[in-house]
């Protein structure tokens, strides 16, 4: 008797398929999934079986089936590209996420399967990495937790291991420096003999981060309201601002300016749209330029004033403490710098109400 003729692949690759209905989607219609055999149809069948009696395992235990394995490096690589990259600013895409993915989360777990890392393996890491700054590790277990969680949600791992996670910083925290008012108003005095020198004295008289300078223009400005609005930001990978395109929704902001600030900003020349106006394409001043002019401006007041260099960032921190100082409430102060909660507020500033209330106590 002849032996019946073997089924044809139903594929142009030579794999024979098999669909079956997986469930229905949120608008109520069918999900289908396709299974794939290179021996015969009804190997793709069984493996369609093999999924299905899984599922129902699934369901009954409460427990995540796990379709196939996956390795860290394999899964970390593809969730910067399916769920950062694009959703978010080029810039932060490439600083806080692919920079840390790349140079310490996979050299560390590299080729594990996902399956294989427990909770004794993330304490691990952060044990082996407190050398690093505790701003980078709040950083890598946001990362870790986010990386976890989307595979869990596609059925890579059954759970997501970064839970009950300590880490602490060995590294010792950076002391936030501030020019007192007496020095901020010498500084502001020189700067306005400088060249440039206007960087600095709208730094001290706004507080603004680096990127708000930048992106600035004289529109922003309302002589008679005598206010200044946040509107836009210059980063490495911006090309055109655009209104909106701000670090958060707080820093979109109104900021007050005194009488003589707002006299002063009369007195600037108007090259263009921008207050910095620079050779950019678009007329903003590039972040090569203002960094470049910033050292040259500040290492002059440093040396003929006999006080530290502070950097962008310290400015702006000098422009909170002076508020706080003349006895500003951290809720304005906060609105004021466009913090985007205010426990970031008190923990910069809060320290400033124990020498408020000793200053009181003195009769």
């Amino acid at each position: 008797m002849a032996r019946p003729r073997k089924e044809q692949p139903n594929r142009s690759d030579g794999l024979y398929e098999v669909k079956i209905t997986i469930g229905r989607n949120s608008n109520g219609s069918l999900i289908r999934k396709s299974f794939y055999s290179s021996i015969s149809k009804e190997d793709a069948k069984k493996k369609a079986e093999d999924f299905k009696l899984n599922q129902k395992v699934s369901i009954i235990t409460g427990t995540n089936y796990v379709e196939k394995q996956i390795n860290f490096k394999q899964w970390a690589l593809q969730w910067l590209e399916t769920y950062k990259k694009g959703k978010v600013k080029q810039h932060t895409y490439d600083y806080t996420y692919r920079v840390n993915v790349e140079k310490y989360l996979i050299p560390y777990f590299d080729k594990s399967g996902l399956n294989d890392i427990q909770q004794v393996h993330i304490q691990s890491y952060f044990n082996d990495h407190s050398f690093l700054a505790k701003n980078t590790l709040k950083k890598h277990h946001t990362i870790l937790k986010n990386i976890f969680d989307k595979a869990v949600h596609n059925n890579l791992c059954i759970k997501n291991p970064v839970v009950d996670i300590k880490y602490k910083s060995d590294k010792a925290e950076c002391q936030k420096r501030a020019y007192t008012q007496a020095e901020v108003n010498k500084i502001v005095n020189l700067s306005k003999t400088i060249k440039d020198g206007q960087i600095i004295v709208i730094m001290l008289n706004t507080g603004v981060r680096r990127s708000e300078l930048l992106g600035l223009k004289w529109s922003d400005i309302d002589f008679d309201e005598q206010t200044i609005s946040i509107n836009r930001t210059v980063v490495p990978d911006t090309k055109e601002t655009v209104d909106g395109e701000t670090k958060s929704k707080t820093s979109r902001r109104i900021i007050p300016i005194s009488n003589d600030f707002t006299e002063y900003l009369k007195t600037l020349e108007r090259k263009n749209d921008y207050i910095l106006a620079g050779k950019t394409k678009y007329g903003y001043m590039s972040i090569y330029s203002f960094d470049s002019k910033y050292k040259r401006i500040m290492t002059k007041i440093s040396q003929d004033l006999d006080i530290p260099l502070l950097t962008p960032h310290e400015l702006r921190h000098t422009y909170g403490s002076v508020l706080r100082e003349r006895g500003v409430d951290i809720y304005t102060i906060s609105k004021v710098m466009g913090h985007s909660d205010i426990s970031i507020t008190a923990k910069i500033y809060v320290h400033n109400d124990l020498d408020v209330l000793k200053n009181s106590m003195k009769f």
